[in-house]
């Protein structure tokens, strides 16, 4: 597999090899909802045009800024295929230092999902940047321009393609710091990623703008497995329940209360056991080869029946933290590998001085009907609202 394949490649890739496999997984309410890899690989490919059809570059910017699950994936993945950089701020970040970050650079489109989110980018200047308002129907009519254009322009994404060749698509982070400024960064790693196969199931856990999500999302791309990405321990358990998977990720901050939510944990909406605490404990004292009473023995031999709340089929575990006793004894015990991750040194940014943005050739033939433009300038009163800077100047 080349080592700088871009996304787009990655894309086409399982859209012809696993065109009808489940590619992302996500909890909508009650329900669980999926895109298979030709669904994924279709949003994807007509966003991308469409985002390049609204006037976005290669070599541009575009912050987004929407909850986890399907719609960021797709929204970061089109941004990539369209040649352009999509960068993901925490939201713990300080205002002042946003303002700073985004106005060194130029940003051309941000994406939210309600007006709220926007309340972050405050001191940002974003003079040349247009806002995506991304309710269903604005991501669906951005699409709908994307599959217009490559209807007009059918070569339009291999040429951004072949514009981009070499240069780092991956999603840039923001990273505050303590002492220092913030930075930006594009995050790296290596370790259980590079094992991860086609036919694995992944279950993620942690925000978009969690380093770690970050690399675990770009391994789903090289792999081709199936992702089911939820952003909080309280719905790890659900997850588990529905997708029974071969690989779990949990973020540092699942990782931290995994104990608290192996005691707590219920299967079949039935208890695991009478005193988990206590039988955790056992699992941890044996490990440390402490001597045992046989009450204590007993307990530890009894942490077997936490296995169904795993699923049938899970071979490895990855924790963003230090493992401790409990869990690596209860990995040896259920049969399952503890594998690790390692995180490559931040290395800061210079995106002003990173990208030269490409301008897009235009189609050769230009059909232009206004009513149908999900977009808008600071003037456009009169365009679709899917486009829109409204609020944006007082912010």
């Amino acid at each position: 597999m080349p080592v700088q394949e871009s996304p787009l490649a990655r894309l086409e890739r399982h859209a012809r090899a696993r065109s009808l496999e489940v590619a992302v997984v996500e909890q909508a309410g009650d329900s669980w909802v999926s895109l298979t890899w030709n669904e994924l690989y279709r949003r994807v490919i007509d966003g991308a045009a469409g985002m390049i059809d609204a006037g976005v570059n290669p070599g541009q910017v575009v912050v987004i800024r929407v909850p986890t699950g399907i719609r960021q994936l797709e929204l970061e993945l089109a941004t990539r295929v369209a040649g352009a950089v999509p960068v993901l701020l925490p939201d713990h970040m300080d205002q002042a230092e946003v303002g700073r970050l985004l106005d060194d650079i130029e940003v051309r489109l941000v994406i939210v999902d309600h007006e709220s989110r926007l309340a972050l980018l405050r001191r940002a200047g974003l003079m040349d940047a247009q806002l995506f308002e991304c309710d269903d129907r604005s991501w669906e009519r951005l699409r709908a321009m994307g599959l217009d254009r490559r209807k007009r322009q059918a070569d339009v994404l291999s040429w951004v393609d072949a514009a981009r060749t070499g240069a780092p698509s991956g999603a840039v982070l923001g990273l505050p710091r303590e002492k220092s400024l913030a930075w930006l960064f594009r995050p790296e790693a290596s370790g259980a990623l590079s094992d991860l196969r086609a036919d694995d199931v992944v279950l993620l856990t942690g925000e978009a703008t969690d380093r770690f999500t970050t690399v675990v999302r770009d391994a789903h791309l090289t792999s081709g497995c199936t992702l089911a990405w939820v952003e909080t321990p309280a719905q790890l358990e659900a997850a588990l329940a529905h997708v029974r998977p071969t690989h779990v990720f949990l973020d540092h901050v699942a990782a931290r209360v995994l104990e608290d939510l192996l005691e707590a944990a219920r299967i079949d909406g039935v208890a695991w056991h009478e005193t988990p605490r206590e039988v955790l404990e056992a699992t941890s004292a044996r490990v440390a080869e402490a001597r045992l009473s046989s009450r204590t023995k007993k307990l530890a031999a009894e942490v077997e029946a936490l296995a169904p709340w795993w699923g049938d089929r899970l071979r490895v575990l990855v924790l963003d933290t230090r493992v401790n006793r409990t869990i690596s004894g209860l990995a040896a015990t259920l049969g399952f590998r503890i594998g690790r991750i390692a995180h490559h040194p931040a290395i800061r940014l210079d995106l002003a001085g990173e990208y030269a943005v490409v301008p897009v050739p235009a189609p050769s033939t230009v059909q232009v009907v206004e009513e149908a433009l999900p977009r808008r300038g600071r003037a456009g009163a009169g365009l679709d609202a899917a486009f829109s800077l409204a609020g944006s100047a007082e912010a």
